[in-house]
């Protein structure tokens, strides 16, 4: 008699096993697809581990840990995905903590500049005002945001942070270009001077076009200059702007971290915008 109840009991625990397995793949396919979303729509959350239930993320130097599979369990029925990871996205950001913000005196020498496309600042438009990013307008779709150089990561400069240190946008931006120059002339000392093709070098590169008179070669006396990613900044005569520009295009439509497809021309004031669109 109780042999068929042990192969009940074995068909059934093999069903639920199966079961879970199941469930659970769904799952990692579902966080799978959000991981790959984030990088996307919010590009700000950097996704440092996974666990059981979600992952943990670290946005403006806080780590927040999301417990997708509740979120999952009440996902509304019939919200499309896009929409309901929407939500999850418009869900983690309201939880960011604002961080304690360090003395003035002890960052001021660590504030770098970092150039950004304006899209990106817009995104912080979605958090509370303490969170939002303090940055300034370059030239075109570009903009210059600030962060804390760090060991392993940056911290983002904060409306908070800039509100508690009582200084000025202005003298945010001197402190940090002139934090920035010094970075980049020890980097030329360590390369051997500058050079036409600055390429994942410390993911500042793009950002350089802001020191034009430290890094474009002596040899190239009438430059262009194209940033279309991060960590790329690309040097050539006006007279190759044509080749240099779709290298710029290409390499911008490729890139997951993307700052811009067009050409600038360096002058004291900063970076001139060449022309309105790429080339083809």
């Amino acid at each position: 008699m109780l042999e068929p109840i042990l192969v009940v009991i074995i068909v059934l625990t093999a069903i639920a096993v199966s079961t879970a397995v199941l469930s659970y793949r769904r799952f990692a396919a579902v966080r799978a697809r959000l991981v790959t979303y984030l990088g996307q729509a919010a590009p700000e959350m950097t996704v440092r581990a996974l666990t059981a239930v979600g992952f943990v993320a670290t946005i403006l130097g806080s780590e927040v840990t999301v417990d997708l599979a509740t979120l999952a369990r009440r996902r509304p029925r019939g919200l499309a995905e896009p929409h309901w990871f929407d939500q999850v996205v418009d869900g983690i950001r309201a939880r960011v903590p604002v961080p304690e913000v360090p003395p003035y005196p002890l960052v001021a020498d660590r504030l770098m500049p970092l150039l950004k496309p304006s899209h990106y600042v817009a995104i912080f438009a979605g958090y509370p005002s303490p969170l939002r990013l303090v940055w300034r307008p370059l030239v075109g779709d570009l903009a210059v945001t600030y962060v804390i150089a760090g060991t392993h990561q940056h911290t983002l400069v904060t409306a908070g942070m800039v509100q508690v240190w009582t200084v000025s946008l202005e003298t945010l931006h001197g402190q940090a270009v002139e934090n920035f120059r010094k970075q980049t002339a020890h980097l030329l000392e360590e390369i051997g001077g500058p050079r036409a093709r600055y390429e994942h070098l410390d993911g500042s590169d793009a950002t350089r076009i802001l020191v034009a008179d430290l890094i474009v070669p002596p040899e190239i006396a009438d430059p262009v200059i194209a940033i279309p990613e991060e960590t790329v900044l690309l040097i050539a005569p006006a007279d190759e702007h044509a080749t240099l520009a779709a290298e710029a295009a290409a390499r911008y439509a490729a890139s997951t971290r993307p700052v811009s497809p067009l050409m600038f021309r360096p002058s004291a004031a900063g970076p001139i915008l060449l022309e309105a669109s790429p080339a083809p």
